[in-house]
């Protein structure tokens, strides 16, 4: 622990708030989820914003709700899904994709995102990689300068809740948490994300055909993509329940354990699709009919109960393409934040 002060004081967590990174991987033989955030790319945004590494612990807030007060002068940086992010005092809101100064007793708030599907800015075709504007989901990611200072714990300080370690000793946050910064004179101003948002909830999610797609009929891909799906008050962290007329097949298919990855769509023996997320158990014996790409997992850590689902199947090239594509332009926006920062520096190196 860094010995410092913390810079914020919980007031209210809101609807489920946790420490989170880049999780946990390769621990599944030992039974060990990877964990971590829910939406990489959005704290990967938050911590580049502070010139943090992508990966430093940060808040994953849900929803709506948290509410925190500054102990100490700390310049946040915000992004994910925009959750109605405002200063108490001045009733200025702060947009995903931005840093926010805050003085001692001033208090963030998070009233909740606009209504679902609508957005900010301009909205473009998925893969682009321009700028798409800020939508409505369901997690924001709040960074400190160089992370926040909570213990590492098999090699992460993300919050396992499942099984009680991490974080803030494996729970979530409540009300009087006090959370330290691991460089608490880190400062920097006024920096914007220029690169791709971390969430489109406007577009298909992409899919690979799953290992036993022929296994639950002939009908079972393409009922999924036909379908209209709804996200159910079922889902969590560890998966994304889905609503809607069920896949055929799926009582009728009888497997041993499996490993499994984030994206994996299961069938269960209802026949109603889990996206598997962060939390998802690291083997299972449900049939796999698709798996999201890699490009596209970021988003299903954005969906709220009530949001509407669709797929898409691609091939295993048009996958890769779309993960160079996407990394390409987080690369791009990265540089130019690194870039500014550079030169404010030498501003101030300079005595300006």
């Amino acid at each position: 622990m860094s010995g410092h002060g913390p810079c914020l004081e919980v007031l209210e967590p809101g609807l489920l708030g946790t420490v989170q990174d880049a999780g946990r991987p390769g621990l599944g033989a030992l039974g060990i989820t990877s964990g971590g955030a829910a939406d990489r790319d959005g704290l990967a945004i938050a911590n580049l914003l502070l010139g943090n590494e992508p990966g430093a612990a940060a808040l994953e807030l849900t929803l709506a709700g948290a509410l925190l007060r500054a102990r100490r002068p700390v310049t946040l940086a915000i992004a994910g899904a925009d959750l109605g992010a405002r200063l108490r005092k001045t009733g200025a809101t702060v947009a995903p994709g931005s840093t926010v100064r805050l003085a001692a007793g001033d208090i963030l708030a998070f009233d909740g995102g606009a209504a679902r599907g609508t957005e900010r800015g301009s909205g473009t075709e998925r893969g682009s990689g321009t700028e798409p504007g800020w939508r409505a989901g369901c997690r924001a990611y709040l960074a400190l300068p160089g992370g926040i200072d909570v213990p590492v714990v098999l090699g992460a300080r993300g919050t396992a809740l499942g099984a009680g370690f991490g974080g803030f000793e494996g729970r979530a946050l409540r009300t009087g948490d006090l959370v330290t910064a691991r460089d608490p004179h880190g400062d920097r101003h006024d920096a914007r994300w220029s690169g791709p948002a971390p969430s489109l909830l406007d577009a298909p999610l992409r899919v690979l055909p799953g290992p036993h797609a022929g296994l639950l009929g002939p009908d079972a891909l393409a009922a999924l993509v036909s379908t209209a799906w709804t996200v159910t008050p079922a889902s969590d962290r560890t998966g994304v329940r889905l609503g809607g007329d069920p896949l055929p097949g799926a009582r009728a298919v009888e497997l041993a354990s499996l490993g499994l990855i984030a994206g994996t769509v299961q069938v269960p023996p209802d026949g109603r699709p889990i996206l598997l997320l962060a939390d998802h158990q690291p083997t299972g014996g449900y049939p796999v009919v698709a798996v999201v790409i890699g490009a596209d997992r970021p988003a299903l850590g954005q969906l709220a109960p009530g949001d509407g689902v669709g797929f898409a199947v691609v091939d295993a090239a048009s996958a890769r393409a779309a993960a160079a594509a996407r990394r390409a332009a987080m690369d791009r926006a990265a540089d130019v934040l690194r870039e500014a920062a550079a030169w404010d520096a030498l501003w101030r190196g300079a005595g300006g």
